[in-house]
């Protein structure tokens, strides 16, 4: 290790390291494990002096880190991505203070080129306190024509006082509000000057969504001018930002939810700015996107297949999965393997790709491309065919990961322009098609059918659906399907059609909207067709589905709830989720007004305990007993109390009201908490199922070393595929 300590001020000081063992074999090590044998974990100690005879308040930036200890308080999250939104705020005293750096080699974060070496920088500057505004943080609309493109900007800043700063307003002025209720921004390009005089005003056109690059940010010039070479596209150019420069977490959850709000933003801008041109058909979409918006036009082009008219995935990988293989990943009783791999699985577009079918498809890929091997690309070129599903692919001899133009070559342009001068606004369903759906809370509607419940969650539905035109007759058969309904865009066209599931034949309600009406099927196979809405008050749907990382399907702020002596871990989670997402989160102590909001909630729960919330918690078969213990209610009815003792923690979801949720974070004591916080989500591609109860044996055996995982069904039962040992 070699350390770079710059001179101290009084107002800061750095320290650079660069971590290397130079008598490893690491090439030998890649030629058995790939990637994964390039990954690898180190410590490091160190100090912090406070030359002063009265306590300082310091501000410490921890580039690249994700766990670190001051003086043994842990502080895990750290700033692994150096986005330096969110430092360590500390006050201490004066003299000595010990600090020890976890470090960690993550080759999807630093590269697989070259020696693996590890590049951190720990920072620690003075302050005098107050609230302070985040360097780079001011967030304006483009300034067009002497006016502002849209009506709202935003800054963000951090308090660094030891007091409580209440906000009494905050407005906002910015481009568009985030689901999670915070600020976000993309780039727009509407149609040229000789588009506009080449069709109709009153015409629509499709959006074309450019998605970036882990790390890229939205407002680059990498990114803003990567389409200048294709001026006149018929449609208007969109730039998401994700909210992050790694869009929050890769496209997904998080990061797909920017995308819709963005799209939803462009008609308040052809109403700001008084637009005579064409409208926007906020329905169609044709997205492409480099690198990690490669992965993301994948997860956008199987999750939302009837808004697509067309991806281009350019240097994408294929897979979270694939990127970097989970070599060394402790073995662990097949059943929690299988259950990690089930949280995945809606990441894993090879499972998905069926959804892909009936739209054109053209992957890009450089032949020396050192960052992303071409294999993805040829990889998923060949499962497309598999599944007989034609698409388009070009690999380029002789050119890299990425090079000038990447967005706008020859053959792209050509795909750009044949899809949107070809495309108009046709909402007619397909003769005939596959659905296949991991989780319904992500899934848009493929033929018109939205799948909103699974029978066995954790496992994949699938709908097979074919249209006799002779006789009007749809034919679907499903598997693993609870229950569907129909998108209101494409409903018309079921009606005064025969509709048989799986052989039975439904009839709709002829005064009852087709898109209000859920067709259920039941245990022997039969179906029926349902109006009421109650089952949405007592049955997992929606934004509650998915793994642990459900929670960050939020419509408005988090809120955190904390009993006083966890309120560092609550103040942790609130920096981790501005660190990663951008997202805010309203911190309740114990003498505050706990009642649900609009948005998710994180409630923090420490010791021998009730669950602190009947409401919430009367659907939940894990509760607090704070006489016995953790008490976990199987599939089977059977219940196993887990007794309070050191180390024991578990993390879970409930719902919070009929549309939210609630993670409960739970430690038997506090360091039992701190390891539970660490599993609330932060970065992508960690697989947390719906709950989690472990010990202490986790600290080293990791998923190996659970007491009990698994999956919630619709009625927020344990499934039958969960672990409880």
């Amino acid at each position: 290790m070699q350390a770079f300590v710059s001179l101290p001020s009084s107002k800061s000081v750095k320290a650079d390291l660069l971590v290397r063992f130079s008598d490893v074999d690491w090439e030998g090590l890649k030629a058995v494990y790939g990637w994964a044998g390039l990954q690898y974990q180190a410590w490091a100690r160190g100090s912090l002096i406070v030359d002063d005879d009265k306590e300082r308040t310091v501000v410490l930036y921890t580039d690249h880190v994700l766990e670190f200890w001051v003086d043994d308080e842990h502080h895990f999250g750290g700033d692994f991505y150096a986005y330096r939104k969110a430092p360590l705020v500390l006050h201490l005293q004066p003299g000595k203070h010990r600090i020890d750096v976890r470090i960690v080699r993550d080759v999807r974060a630093m590269g697989a080129a070259g020696e693996p070496t590890v590049s951190i920088v720990l920072e620690a500057e003075t302050s005098e306190g107050g609230l302070k505004a985040v360097d780079g943080s001011l967030l304006l609309p483009d300034l067009v024509e002497g006016r502002l493109a849209t009506s709202l900007g935003s800054i963000s800043v951090r308090n660094e006082d030891k007091n409580w700063i209440e906000v009494i307003e905050e407005p906002q002025k910015i481009t568009y509000l985030h689901p999670g209720g915070i600020v976000s921004h993309a780039i727009l390009r509407p149609p040229s000057d000789k588009i506009l005089h080449a069709i109709d005003p009153r015409s629509s056109l499709p959006v074309v969504l450019g998605l970036h690059g882990a790390g890229v940010e939205t407002d680059s010039a990498q990114v803003r001018h990567s389409f200048d070479e294709a001026p006149n596209l018929r449609g208007w150019v969109l730039f998401p930002s994700g909210v992050m420069p790694w869009s929050g977490d890769d496209w997904h959850r998080w990061g797909i939810a920017d995308i819709e709000a963005a799209v939803a933003a462009i008609p308040q801008w052809i109403t700001t700015m008084e637009w005579r041109g064409p409208g926007v058909d906020a329905e169609r979409w044709l997205v492409t996107g480099h690198s990690n918006g490669g992965q993301g036009t994948w997860y956008v082009l199987t999750h939302k297949p009837d808004k697509i008219v067309g991806a281009a995935p350019v240097s994408g990988y294929s897979s979270i999965q694939a990127y970097v293989p989970y070599h060394f990943w402790y073995e662990a009783d097949p059943r929690i393997s299988a259950i990690l791999h089930s949280s995945l699985s809606d990441y894993r577009h090879e499972l998905l790709l069926l959804n892909s079918c009936g739209i054109p498809v053209h992957q890009q890929h450089g032949s020396l491309d050192d960052n992303v091997p071409p294999s993805h690309s040829r990889r998923l070129s060949l499962l497309l065919s598999e599944v007989g599903c034609p698409s388009e692919y070009t690999e380029l001899p002789g050119k890299g990961h990425y090079f000038e133009g990447v967005m706008t070559t020859q053959n792209l342009l050509e795909f750009y322009n044949n899809i949107l001068e070809g495309e108009a606004a046709d909402h007619s369903l397909p003769s005939s098609f596959d659905f296949v759906v991991a989780d319904p809370a992500s899934m848009g509607a493929k033929g018109g059918l939205v799948v909103d419940q699974l029978l066995s969650s954790g496992l994949l539905g699938r709908v097979k659906a074919e249209f006799l035109a002779s006789t009007r007759t749809w034919r679907l058969h499903t598997t693993n399907i609870r229950r569907i309904h129909f998108a209101p865009a494409t409903s018309r066209n079921w009606l005064g059609t025969k509709i048989y599931i799986n052989g039975f034949r439904i009839q709709l309600w002829e005064d009852v909207p087709v898109s209000s009406q859920w067709l259920v099927l039941l245990n022997n196979g039969s179906c029926k067709v349902c109006c009421d809405r109650g089952w949405l008050r007592d049955q997992r749907h929606g934004h509650q589905l998915g793994g642990v990382h459900a929670i960050l399907d939020t419509n408005g702020r988090f809120s955190i709830s904390t009993p006083r002596k966890a309120f560092p871990l609550a103040v942790q989670i609130s920096r981790n989720l501005f660190q990663y997402f951008g997202a805010d989160a309203e911190i309740n102590g114990p003498n505050q007004d706990d009642q649900p909001g609009e948005g998710n909630r994180i409630r923090l729960l420490l010791g021998p305990t009730t669950d602190g919330s009947s409401q919430a918690g009367q659907f939940s078969p894990i509760a607090l007993d704070k006489d016995r213990g953790l008490v976990v209610r199987d599939a089977y009815g059977r219940t196993t109390v887990y007794g309070f003792q050191e180390g024991l923690g578990a993390i879970f979801l409930r719902p919070s009201t009929a549309d939210a949720s609630e993670l409960v974070v739970w430690g038997s004591e506090l360091s039992a908490l701190r390891h539970a916080a660490r599993l609330v989500p932060t970065l992508t591609g960690i697989g947390q199922p719906d709950f989690i109860v472990f010990d202490k044996g986790c600290a080293w055996r990791g998923a190996a070393g659970v007491l009990a995982l698994g999956i919630f069904d619709i009625f927020w039962n344990i499934s039958e595929h969960s672990v409880v040992f």
